[in-house]
């Protein structure tokens, strides 16, 4: 199968702006299935990074053809766990994932990661090698709020995050607790647009206010940064 690689779009608002702008993204927008009847969803991350800040550097500097690796999972349910490696080649994006299990984090937060050399999935391995050969190792716990919005026509989804956290303790990833520190102070949302091969004219209409304020935002740079 081709990999499908997307459009992705971020942009600053107040949480004022976002929240007018959600209402009127759900006149003609689904919402997210994992939202199940509820506005928002948390969303936890755990992000690597190397002894260099390999990956925060490339972020900074704005290098085109970059990766970053994360696990993840949602309202804390462990249940549901994935490894993911965002990869950015200019503006195009694409996410390669697969499952993990709570004991399988564990393990790798506690430095017991030689079970990953022979696993049969190929992105363990991988990560396997980027912590072996490149000193990646978990660096900083990024957590919010989500807010999102699907539309078909042109596989567009459109995603508010607010309330952004981050903590250094990346050992307590599983504790729902964890201490965590805002890193956006001036109460700003992040709201990110990804489509395939064209957006739609009444969703491009529709965010027309805030495509002035498009930047190359990142959530990971903001928690290693701030946090």
């Amino acid at each position: 199968m081709k990999e499908k690689w997307r459009q992705e779009l971020k942009y600053a608002l107040t949480e004022a702006d976002s929240v007018l702008m959600a209402s009127r993204l759900s006149a003609f927008m689904q919402r997210d299935s994992h939202l199940h009847g509820r506005k928002e969803y948390v969303v936890r991350s755990l992000y690597f990074d190397n002894l260099y800040d390999k990956a925060l550097r490339e972020k900074l500097s704005g290098v085109a053809v970059r990766d970053k690796f994360r696990i993840r999972y949602y309202d804390y349910d462990q249940s549901f766990i994935r490894l993911e490696k965002k990869s950015k080649r200019y503006s195009l994006g694409h996410k390669y994932q697969c499952r993990l299990t709570a004991e399988e984090v564990e393990r790798l937060l506690q430095n017991d990661w030689e079970w990953m050399v022979e696993d049969a999935r190929p992105l363990v391995r991988e990560l396997y090698l980027k912590m072996k050969l490149e000193t990646f190792r978990p660096s900083v716990i990024v957590d919010y709020r989500r807010e999102a919005f699907l539309y078909e026509p042109g596989n567009v989804r459109i995603t508010f995050d607010r309330n952004v956290r981050s903590s250094r303790n990346v050992r307590a990833f599983f504790q729902k607790e964890v201490p965590t520190v805002p890193v956006l102070l001036d109460g700003k949302c992040i709201m990110e647009v990804k489509y395939d091969d064209y957006l739609p004219d009444v969703v491009s209409r529709t965010i027309l206010t805030a495509k002035n304020k498009a930047q190359a935002y990142s959530k990971f740079a903001a928690c290693r940064i701030n946090g």
